[in-house]
């Protein structure tokens, strides 16, 4: 089944054109960066976007039905002919993973390959993956990748459907792991096999 989705609609601010050039003011721009962190989380939440380019352009959602070519850009605005430059918008991406501990890069050693992006944060991911496995019963069952994020046996919840392969490594290793919850089992080829939570 294909469900549409309608666009984003933006806050009135993204229509205000001084939210577009970074401002001298340092108290101004801290409200502004600000401003800017709300509106792409937002945005990236009500298209389940889970990975951005340090540009701010969207890389993965788990909504199948979206052309992520076709939805309007978070630092553009069209009816009033504005859009940040590359500086700001380097300046904002900072502001969300420094500041508000709302993304992270994908690898700190490679910046280029872009962010997660934390509307929802690790650990509320990480009790989401938790109790989906718990109230199925399948807790102390090695599962496959897939089955965590593909399959539709175990009524797999909409929260997790498709969600991207990496983040979910990442949500079993920096919060499952790390709380005793989860194991990682490795294939012969060093490959990811499987993940037991229990």
């Amino acid at each position: 089944m294909t469900t549409t989705i309608t666009d984003f609609i933006f806050p009135k601010i993204h229509t205000f054109p001084p939210l577009y050039t970074k401002q001298p003011n340092s108290t101004i721009l801290s409200n502004q960066l600000d401003s800017w962190c709300q509106i792409i989380l937002s945005y990236c939440e009500y298209y389940r976007i889970t990975s951005l380019t340090i540009n701010g352009i969207p890389k993965y959602t788990q909504l199948e039905t979206i052309d992520l070519e076709k939805i309007p850009p978070i630092f553009e605005n069209k009816t009033i002919n504005r859009t940040t430059n590359d500086d700001f918008k380097s300046s904002i991406i900072h502001h969300l993973i420094y500041k508000l501990n709302k993304a992270e890069y994908i690898n700190p050693k490679k910046p280029e390959l872009g962010i997660y992006i934390y509307w929802r944060s690790l650990v509320e991911w990480g009790q989401l993956l938790y109790d989906y496995v718990d109230n199925s019963g399948q807790l102390g069952t090695v599962l496959t990748i897939y089955e965590l994020t593909k399959s539709d046996e175990n009524g797999l919840p909409d929260s997790l459907k498709n969600l991207d392969e990496t983040l979910l490594i990442k949500i079993v290793k920096d919060f499952l792991i790390k709380q005793g919850k989860a194991q990682i089992l490795m294939t012969e080829d060093n490959e990811i096999g499987g993940v037991k939570i229990v």
